[in-house]
């Protein structure tokens, strides 16, 4: 288990390594720094199964040289595109991410940062905190019956789609890896990228960080989006045009709610700093002690159930590599 024993003890708890050595012969890295490439050659030989997690180093093809026995990687975390490659696949390894488990967290988070704009909340907090109880704030807006844009329909856009269900909005979706109907399915409507932007209240952005989408969200883009507007990303700060988006929101015209950031989030908060149509958060979005566990029992679920014979629940294959995280 090529996982740090800081992040050991985050996301599995005693139940999961429990359950997870009553079925497999475990070695646990030691220490709370990551392996390097080094240290990972030199330990993989005879393993026929690896748990990776944030920092491990990449299976590179030294590493798939000495590990002739390995079967599959269980990445213990969401994004899996930087630690596998071409190679992996092509020597009939299998892999396995921890996406599905931090959905939850990301997708409440989101609703969460949607209502706290539409209303206003984090104003009124520092207005009343600051002595303030009249702060001249424009009028707030409820959630039921906004048009909701979600750009990206992975695991977390899905999730987001299906909590808004409740508040009966219309939903559009962008995202060219999807299927119309399978949009459909969920209660949304498939639209190009611009028409999302023109037409959608609040844009909540879900889409990985890939080369095709970075600053998909341009200048121009956000001069689309009406007044008054929400833009929440929970994603991935590389996905908008950050010099763009800091201007427009100083400028008023729109709301945004930002959980990543593509240059330092110190820096973006100080330029922000007395911006009351911004919320910003620390990365925090899938942070939450209830998917931190999750993840480590769908790890060992997926284990469990491959070295049973079984199709492991949550796999990544080549293909999805082109479009995920």
């Amino acid at each position: 288990m090529a996982v740090n024993e800081r992040q050991r003890e985050e996301i599995f708890g005693p139940g999961a390594l429990g359950r997870l050595e009553s079925f497999a012969e475990v070695e646990y890295q030691a220490g709370e720094g990551n392996m390097d490439e080094a240290e990972l050659v030199a330990s993989i030989p005879g393993f026929e199964g690896l748990v990776t997690c944030w920092g491990s180093p990449r299976i590179s093809d030294a590493v798939l040289d000495s590990a002739r026995e390995l079967r599959i990687i269980s990445h213990s975390a969401g994004s899996v595109r930087s630690y596998v490659h071409e190679g992996v696949f092509e020597r009939g390894i299998v892999v396995t991410n921890a996406s599905s488990a931090i959905a939850v967290s990301v997708a409440e988070t989101t609703i969460g940062l949607i209502i706290s704009s539409l209303r206003h909340l984090m104003s009124h907090n520092e207005d009343l905190k600051s002595g303030k109880r009249e702060g001249g704030l424009p009028p707030t807006h409820e959630l039921t019956g906004r048009t909701v844009g979600i750009v990206g329909m992975g695991e977390v856009g899905r999730r987001v789609m299906r909590l808004l269900g409740p508040f009966g909005c219309k939903i559009l979706v962008y995202d060219p890896h999807r299927r119309g109907e399978e949009i459909e399915e969920l209660g949304g409507s498939q639209v190009d990228l611009e028409t999302l932007m023109v037409q959608s209240e609040v844009v909540s952005l879900h889409a990985p960080n890939i080369p095709s989408n970075y600053h998909m969200i341009t200048k121009n883009m956000l001069g689309m989006l009406m007044d008054d507007a929400v833009l929440v990303n929970t994603a991935r700060g590389e996905l908008i045009d950050e010099e763009a988006l800091v201007e427009e929101a100083m400028s008023g015209r729109i709301r945004v709610a930002l959980d990543v950031f593509e240059a330092p989030a110190g820096d973006v908060g100080k330029r922000l700093a007395r911006a009351q149509n911004a919320i910003l958060t620390p990365h925090i979005a899938g942070k939450s002690v209830e998917a931190r566990r999750r993840q480590g029992d769908v790890v060992v679920e997926d284990l469990a159930l491959f070295f049973s014979g079984k199709t492991p629940k949550n796999l990544v294959t080549l293909e999805m590599l082109d479009w995920m995280a």
